[in-house]
């Protein structure tokens, strides 16, 4: 069934206000544990980038908790930086 161009711009402008006035969820998701990088950093992307190349199938929370531990471990935190996987002699 298609929806109409007005019927969905008034449904889009509906959760925009609801998300403005914080009607929308508010649980902490998975990947909000993070080591909360500059936005618009490399090392930003990189770290969201490796979790959701693996995400498939996979429970978000479990995958996130692990991707996190992962970081935060100096041995392991290499995968997150592609060069520095190329690198290592495995």
């Amino acid at each position: 069934m298609l929806l109409n161009k007005d019927k969905l711009l008034g449904t889009v402008e509906k959760l925009i206000l609801m998300y403005k006035k914080g009607e929308l969820g508010g649980e902490v998701m998975p990947e909000d544990i993070n080591p909360h990088f500059e936005k618009s950093s490399l090392e930003n992307y990189l770290y969201f980038t490796l979790p959701m190349a693996l995400n498939y199938k996979r429970n978000s929370y479990t995958l996130w908790e692990s991707a996190n531990k992962t970081f935060e471990d100096k041995e392991t935190r290499f995968v997150f930086n592609p060069k520095l996987c190329l690198e290592k002699k495995f």
